[in-house]
C-alpha cells in the first residue's frame, strides 16, 4: 500500500501535526505501508529532496498563506501525482480543512482515494458563514474518510452534514518507551546541572508559543505561584518561530516587564522527554485543542497535570483522577490547582500513576497506526 502524506509543515519545522506524523511513518512502514511525504518549502536552505525516518520528503512552493502561493502548492501537488499516480494509492492529509480540501480535489483529479485528518476543534463550523467556505465544505465532505480525532470534533463534522460512513475517529498516540518516568537520582542530576535547588518545583510547559495555547494566562497564574512557592521553577519548552499567531516576542517582554523569576525560554528541542521525564506539573493552558501530542507525552512521562477543560484534553484528563482540569483562561484557578498539587505530594505522585497508566493501554502507535491500516484498506476495497 503506497500513501502520500500531505501537511502544511513538517521535519526541521516542529509542532504537535509535524511531531505526530513523524513518529506515526515509521509505524505504518513497519506494516507494509510505502510513504512518501509532501509538504511546503518553506526555506530555500531546505532540500527538496530527503530521506527521513524510511519516508522520502517532497518539499515544494515557497513561504506564505496567500491564496497564490496555495494555489502554486496545489498545482506542485497534482503535477507531482500527475507523474506518479501508478506509485500512490491513497493521499492523507494532516491539519484543517484547507488542506483536507486540497488532498480531495487532488485525489479527485488523479483518480485517487484520499483521508483528511481534522487535528483541531473550532474550525470546520467557521466555513459555514461564507460562500466561499460552503463551497469548499462541500468539496472536503467527499473525501473518502475523514479522522475526527475527538467527540468534539465528530460533532462539528455532523453539523456539517459529513457522510456518517465517511468519518472515523482515530486518536493521537505517544511512544510510552522514549517518554516514561525518570528516576530519582536522574532528576536530582538534571536539577544540579542547572544550579536548581534539589527541592525546587519544577514546573514545565511543552508546546507552540502561539496564541491558542494560553501562554499569557501561565504567566498571568505563575506571579501567584512564586508568591507561595519563591523558588519553583517554570520552564518553557518550545517557540513561536514561523508560527502562525506567534506570542514568543510578546510572552518575553510581558515577562520581563513583571520582572517575573524562575521562567526559562528553553526554545524548541527534539528531545522534549529530557524535561517531561523529570519535571513535577505540567501546566497546560491551551484555549483550543484537538487532541494534544504534548498532554500525551507529558502523561506518558509520569507528570501531574493541570490543563484546560476544553476539546480533546478532556478525552485525556478525568478531573481528580489523571489530572486536574481549570476553566480555560482562568489564571487564578489555574495557579491554585498548581499550589493544591504542590501542597500534597501524594496526591501528585497517584494521578501520575494513574496517568501513564492511561495512555498506557488506550494510545500506542502501535494500535493507532492499525486503526490506520483498517482505515486504508476499507476505502480501498
Amino acid at each position: 500500500m503506497r500513501v502520500l502524506m500531505l501537511t502544511e509543515r513538517y521535519y526541521p519545522i516542529w509542532g504537535g501535526a509535524e511531531n505526530q506524523l513523524r513518529q506515526l511513518t515509521p509505524h505504518l512502514i513497519d506494516l507494509g505501508c510505502e510513504v512518501e511525504i509532501i509538504t511546503r518549502r518553506w526555506h530555500p536552505e531546505m532540500p527538496i529532496y530527503e530521506s527521513i525516518d524510511g519516508a522520502s520528503v517532497l518539499r515544494v512552493g515557497r513561504h506564505g498563506k496567500s491564496f497564490f502561493k496555495t494555489f502554486l502548492f496545489t498545482i506542485s501537488l497534482i503535477w507531482h501525482l500527475f507523474r506518479n499516480t501508478k506509485k500512490i494509492d491513497i493521499i492523507h492529509s494532516h491539519g484543517a480543512v484547507a488542506m483536507g480540501v486540497i488532498s480531495c480535489f487532488a485525489a479527485s483529479c488523479c483518480g485517487l482515494a484520499n483521508v483528511a485528518k481534522i487535528a483541531t476543534a473550532g474550525r470546520i463550523l467557521k466555513y459555514k458563514n461564507t460562500l466561499t467556505g460552503i463551497l469548499l465544505l462541500s468539496l472536503f465532505k467527499r473525501s473518502d474518510a475523514i479522522i475526527g480525532m475527538t467527540r468534539e470534533i465528530r460533532r462539528e463534522l455532523e453539523l456539517i452534514d459529513a457522510p456518517h460512513e465517511a468519518v472515523v475517529q482515530i486518536a493521537n498516540a505517544v511512544d510510552s518507551e522514549r517518554f516514561h518516568p525518570y528516576t530519582e537520582t536522574q532528576r536530582q542530576t538534571w536539577r544540579t546541572d542547572r544550579t536548581i535547588p534539589s527541592s525546587a518545583p519544577v514546573v514545565l510547559f511543552s508546546g507552540r508559543l502561539t496564541t491558542r495555547k494560553g501562554l499569557t494566562v501561565l504567566v498571568d497564574a505563575w506571579s501567584r505561584v512564586i508568591r507561595f512557592y519563591p523558588d519553583a521553577q517554570l520552564f518553557i519548552v518550545g517557540s513561536g518561530y514561523n508560527q502562525t499567531n506567534s506570542v514568543e516576542t510578546d510572552v518575553k517582554r510581558k515577562v520581563a516587564e513583571a520582572s517575573l523569576k524562575n521562567i526559562y525560554f528553553e526554545g524548541s528541542t527534539a528531545s522534549p522527554e529530557n524535561y517531561l521525564g523529570v519535571a513535577d506539573i505540567f501546566a497546560f493552558p491551551s484555549l483550543l485543542e484537538g487532541f494534544p501530542n504534548a498532554l500525551l507525552e507529558a502523561m506518558a512521562s509520569g507528570m501531574a497535570i493541570v490543563a484546560s477543560d476544553i476539546g480533546g484534553v478532556v478525552e485525556l484528563i478525568e478531573n481528580n483522577n489523571t489530572g486536574l482540569l481549570f476553566p480555560p483562561g482562568n489564571a487564578k484557578i489555574l495557579a491554585d490547582k498548581i499550589i493544591y498539587l504542590l501542597e500534597h505530594p501524594e496526591i501528585r505522585y497517584r494521578m501520575a500513576l494513574q496517568a501513564r497508566r492511561h495512555v498506557l493501554e488506550n494510545f500506542s502507535f502501535e494500535k493507532i497506526a492499525k486503526q490506520y491500516m483498517e482505515t486504508y484498506r476499507r476505502i480501498l476495497s
